[in-house]
């Protein structure tokens, strides 16, 4: 009866760790080869050579380049007359919206297979939100249009909006976007009616951890109630950075973990906003090394790895061959890590899983 007891015992004991084993080998299981870092989308040497995606593994100090094209040949992102200028992950795709004629292109955010194109927008398109598993909009300089997922087709443009809009933001029941003409307009989401306009900014949009949605006007933060659509403003000592010649998305992005938001200076620093309290604001909070400028949206957070990864080139024009990405801890602006690389590829933006 020990022997048989015994037998028993071991048995189970096996079949645990075999279990286990399953189950730990299932937890580290990539699920494709983009899996363990992020993108930075680039809009290529003008009339040179197109843009494409650029691959940060956490495994490696390197970065690798052109990716979109090694996956898709027969279908690369963008002319070398056409700028990838905005991308976002929504529901297990990446959405790439290229400027000037470009299309809107839809691909798997791990495996970067292509899914959906639309090489025919109505007009230059600039940003792109989701808006539920089957709809989403897209920006463009000439209004706001929405987007069928599957296909990528587009409806008849929004009424109320007009002119060249920019980032978009989609917070319970309203749309947040940017525009040229009229500054922050809340659409509502139910019917995208405008529901109020919100005064002028220039740069927008992040979600801080406390729920308010945040944008900048000059010389302020705008702290905007997504149920009352109230603003308050927070003045600042520094002029906050946007690009006014070309569209680029807003230099601003906001912490997963604590009530923090970061935002770029037009001297190249970046500033921490801890909301509750202005005085966060009085002193920079990270200072680029000496010869760097910030590229294209020039900030982003990586919700993975608590950390900020700031885009930068050796001229204020991205225009040299010498490019940096810094990535500094977002809870006390500790460097982590600086990767050079060279070649003239004017990253417009970081996009993260």
């Amino acid at each position: 009866m020990q022997r048989k007891l015994h037998a028993f015992l071991l048995a189970f004991s096996v079949l645990l760790v075999a279990s286990c084993s399953k189950d730990d080998d299932t937890a580290i299981i990539s699920k494709g080869k983009y899996d363990n870092g992020y993108f930075i989308l680039n809009e290529g040497n003008y009339s040179v050579k197109a843009g494409d995606l650029s691959f940060r593994s956490y495994d490696a100090d390197t970065l690798s380049q052109d990716n979109y094209l090694a996956v898709n040949p027969s279908g690369s992102l963008a002319t070398t007359t056409q700028t990838p200028e905005y991308g976002t992950i929504y529901n297990g795709k990446l959405y790439l919206v290229t400027n000037y004629g470009g299309p809107l292109v839809a691909a798997d955010e791990y495996s970067l297979k292509e899914s959906a194109r639309n090489a025919s927008l109505p007009a230059n398109g600039h940003a792109f939100i989701g808006i539920d598993n089957s709809n989403g909009l897209l920006s463009t300089d000439n209004g706001i249009y929405p987007v069928t997922l599957s296909s990528l087709s587009l409806g008849s443009k929004i009424a109320g909006i007009s002119g060249d809009v920019s980032d978009m933001l989609k917070s319970g029941n309203y749309i947040f976007a940017l525009t040229a003409s009229d500054g922050i307009v809340a659409l509502k989401t139910s019917d995208y009616s405008v529901a109020k306009n919100l005064g002028t900014a220039i740069a927008g949009f992040a979600q801080g951890k406390d729920g308010y949605v945040y944008a900048a006007q000059t010389n302020a933060l705008l702290k905007i109630d997504p149920s009352t659509l109230k603003v308050d403003t927070i003045t600042t000592s520094f002029n906050v950075r946007y690009n006014e010649f070309v569209f680029t998305s807003g230099s601003i992005v906001a912490s997963t973990q604590e009530n923090a938001i970061y935002v770029l200076s037009s001297d190249q620093k970046v500033y921490r906003y801890v909301s509750g309290n202005n005085s966060s604001l009085a002193s920079a909070y990270i200072t680029l090394p000496a010869g760097s400028y910030f590229y294209g949206k020039g900030i982003g957070y990586d919700a993975a790895k608590n950390t900020l990864v700031l885009t930068t080139n050796a001229s204020v024009w991205g225009s040299d061959v010498n490019n940096t990405l810094y990535t500094y801890s977002a809870a006390d602006a500790g460097l982590k890590s600086t990767i050079t690389y060279t070649g003239n590829y004017y990253p417009a933006m970081v996009v993260f899983h």
